[in-house]
């Protein structure tokens, strides 16, 4: 049986074939997306429904747009990056296709998330978007040798210089923002005070870049570094790293979400969407 979560990335794949094109049309779905987000179970029993095998690239979301702009879409029927890098990159590229919105069903998804997912992701008045999968960043923290890392500032500590390791990319920025006691989410509107926050958290980061034993790119990486001891105390997404260390029974390392003040970013942080690719790809669209 699958579980919540496994059935709504069935219907979110589904819903979204739909749109790309027929059952009887369609030999296979091309999906890009991340590790872990596409379960064996869920694909074994997409194609026993429909007959449609699935090919899945992994990727992030940088890489996502890149391959995307390449091709113009082609290549691919559904693509999975989070929900803020779909309506600027439709816009200046161009990439996607739109939803028909009539043809998903809704009722399969959490009406909330949903409604601010299609708000997040219109562009033209046209839908690229609908929910697959949520979370939040938290820390990933060895008990035994970093037991007093609680804030994403204590990465720069000096006690585990080297031992720590984040992301070079935008969910650290927002993360060690709220944890210096500034809100960016609250600057958007303001190009000048974003810019001007951007700018603080950038000399925290740098000052921190002593601490750092590399900037993690895939969870296998950070991974490794934690369970080989490279690596004490990291910011993760917790349906990634979070998660693997939890199944993890010899783990001595633990998940700790730091508290709002402090710079836990939680349900702010946008959770992935699927879409399809644009009519010019080479996928089966209509």
């Amino acid at each position: 049986m699958l579980t919540k979560r496994a059935g709504l990335k069935l219907a979110t794949a589904l819903a979204a074939l739909m749109v790309v094109g027929s059952a009887e049309a369609a030999e296979k779905l091309r999906l890009l997306t991340w590790a872990d987000y596409v379960p064996k179970d869920v694909m074994e029993q997409f194609t026993k429904e429909t007959g449609i095998e699935v090919e899945v690239t992994l990727s992030n979301n940088e890489e996502m747009i890149s391959k995307l702009r390449a091709t113009q879409g082609a290549g691919f029927d559904l693509v999975q990056p989070s929900q803020d890098r779909i309506a600027g990159p439709q816009t200046e590229f161009g990439i996607y296709k739109p939803l028909d919105l009539s043809k998903i069903k809704s009722d399969q998804f959490i009406a909330s998330m949903l409604e601010a997912t299609k708000k997040n992701t219109t562009v033209d008045g046209k839908v690229y978007g609908v929910p697959h999968i949520w979370g939040t960043d938290g820390l990933i923290v060895n008990t035994k040798t970093a037991a007093k890392v609680a804030d994403y500032n204590d990465l720069c500590d000096p006690a585990i210089a080297g031992k720590a390791s984040f992301r070079a990319k935008r969910p650290a920025l927002i993360a060690f923002a709220f944890a210096n006691g500034m809100d960016p989410f609250a600057s958007y509107n303001d190009p000048k005070a974003y810019t001007a926050m951007m700018e603080k958290v950038g000399t925290k980061l740098a000052e921190c870049k002593k601490n750092v034993k590399f900037f993690w790119d895939g969870k296998d990486q950070l991974l490794n570094a934690i369970r080989s001891g490279e690596v004490v105390a990291a910011m993760a997404w917790d349906t990634g790293a979070g998660s693997s260390i939890r199944r993890a029974p010899t783990s001595s390392s633990s998940r700790r979400s730091p508290g709002r003040s402090a710079g836990s970013i939680h349900s702010r942080f946008p959770p992935r969407a699927a879409m399809t690719m644009p009519p010019t790809s080479g996928s089966t669209s209509t």
